[in-house]
């Protein structure tokens, strides 16, 4: 009897041992997680000026704007704070071996909700957007007027969108994409938008002010990140970032988040790094 309760008590140590090893470990791979915020600007006296949009060759276009002149999206700056809307923000997952299993698990399934993108007074809203795979883009036109949808995929099969005056198309997106993807309305050629879809959910796009945030990422790993906009003279190479004017090869930035948030500050880009109008 004695000798049973000698081995009963030996492996009732061995597995609280067992655990407590178990739980320790666990304890110190425990992944936390960051928030990023960056704020982005032209660093210029002045906005760049905004081109007028040509919609006379759709008076319903024309009408839609009520006698006001519509203007090119190709760069927004607003010129109180000189915030750069439409700047892209995102892992390169590649550069920076980030897989599935770093996503934070309440971003490791798409959303149920599809994401809009609307044709509005003849502009596509929003003009930079993202989406994950396995989402869906729900194509409305809130005009009086037809339009198109022609999804430039790389990754997906290409997809050519008809939608008729006050109607909707819902298009599926199954993969993730190399780039961020043009859309474009061939009926009116000014309707141009861009749609981040990648494999992890953390692109982020520049507000109006030119504030920019990416929730949950992994905090503790060095992540590649890739800046991106539509009219950049190739990439956006150099940059005022903390203060130092930086290199960011081809666009590209490393950096080591810790955990909570993590503001960034002000990130300031030249005119010169952008195409010339």
């Amino acid at each position: 009897m004695l000798r049973i309760r000698s081995v009963f008590s030996s492996f009732k140590k061995l597995a609280l041992a067992s655990s407590f090893t178990f739980l320790a470990a666990s304890a110190s791979q425990a992944q936390e997680w960051a928030d990023l915020q960056i704020t982005i600007v032209y660093d210029a006296a002045k906005a760049p000026d905004r081109s007028p949009v040509d919609m006379s060759r759709d008076g319903e276009c024309v009408k839609a704007h009520n006698g006001a002149k519509p203007l090119s999206e190709d760069i927004v700056v607003d010129p109180a704070s000189m915030g750069i809307k439409n700047i892209a923000f995102y892992p390169d997952t590649k550069k920076s071996g980030l897989e599935l299993t770093d996503v934070h698990p309440d971003l490791k399934k798409p959303s149920a909700n599809p994401v809009t993108l609307d044709n509005n007074k003849c502009l596509f809203v929003p003009h930079v957007f993202s989406v994950q795979p396995g989402q869906i883009i729900k194509v409305l036109n809130s005009d009086q007027t037809g339009h198109n949808a022609n999804f430039g995929f790389f990754q997906n099969d290409a997809i050519n969108a008809t939608v008729p005056a006050g109607g909707s198309k819902d298009i599926n997106v199954v993969k993730g994409e190399r780039a961020p993807t043009p859309v474009e309305c061939n009926i009116h050629p000014w309707m141009k938008a861009h749609i981040l879809i990648f494999d992890l959910p953390y692109a982020g796009v520049s507000d109006e002010k030119g504030v920019l945030k990416i929730s949950k990422l992994p905090a503790g790993k060095p992540i590649t990140f890739k800046i991106w906009h539509e009219n950049m003279d190739k990439s956006i190479d150099q940059v005022t970032f903390g203060g130092k004017v930086v290199e960011w090869t081809k666009g590209n930035v490393e950096l080591t988040l810790k955990p909570g948030m993590n503001d960034l500050g002000v990130l300031k880009i030249k005119p010169e790094e952008f195409k010339a109008k």
